[in-house]
């Protein structure tokens, strides 16, 4: 029987979302009046989370705000921590990949 978990085959990284300087710009400039409106968690992601193996990119998952991406960053650990590899791939969609 295979002992390992997920983490021993798969990991996570934030990584800057995709899009141009523009783009970017208006989501920070969100994340700060967000901010200073006391409204952190919806405030815009600025960053996505990227689920690879060996280095290698298989799934990107673009959050909408910064709450949501804590959230999802958090499940995402802890399933690597908890799971095997093929029910993280499995409960991820990363079968094939």
């Amino acid at each position: 029987m295979d002992d390992r978990r997920a983490a021993e085959v798969y990991d996570v990284v934030m990584v800057d979302r995709e899009g141009g300087p523009l783009r970017r710009a208006a989501r920070w400039g969100g994340t700060l009046v967000a901010g200073l409106l006391d409204g952190g968690t919806m405030a815009p992601a600025v960053s996505e989370l990227v689920i690879r193996r060996e280095g290698v990119e298989l799934r990107r998952i673009t959050p909408s705000d910064v709450g949501e991406l804590s959230n999802l960053h958090e499940r995402i650990l802890l399933e690597l921590e908890t799971s095997s590899p093929e029910e993280f791939a499995a409960s991820w969609d990363l079968a094939g990949r």
